[in-house]
């Protein structure tokens, strides 16, 4: 019995399935530029800490610690950017999307 259709691809009742995060908020159609690094992107429907009764508990704990975090150093280090000679280098994983390095300038 086939259960449905992912990508063209037949899935077999009783198949294993593999989700990978890793690709999720990189859709072209919904963001521009979605493989670059970009703290000023607008913030739009994602998959970050899920959604609805998915949601991480302590999302909203994170989202305020890392907004309290770069309003400061801004604020402190007003001149504060991505190095324009150190290219954003993305850690290969299949769970977790950010950068291996972050090299900032001011």
């Amino acid at each position: 019995m086939i259960l449905g259709d992912a990508a063209g691809t037949d899935l077999p009742e009783g198949a294993t399935v593999l989700v990978a995060y890793g690709s999720a908020n990189r859709d072209e159609a919904r963001h521009d530029r979605p493989g670059d690094f970009d703290v000023t992107r607008r913030a739009r429907r994602h998959l970050a800490f899920g959604h609805g009764v998915h949601s991480c508990p302590g999302a909203q704990l994170a989202r305020e610690q890392v907004r309290i975090t770069l309003e400061i150093l801004t604020r402190r280090l007003p001149g504060l950017r991505l190095a324009a000679d150190r290219p954003v280098v993305m850690a290969p994983t299949l769970i977790h999307r950010g950068p291996e390095e972050l090299w900032l300038t001011w």
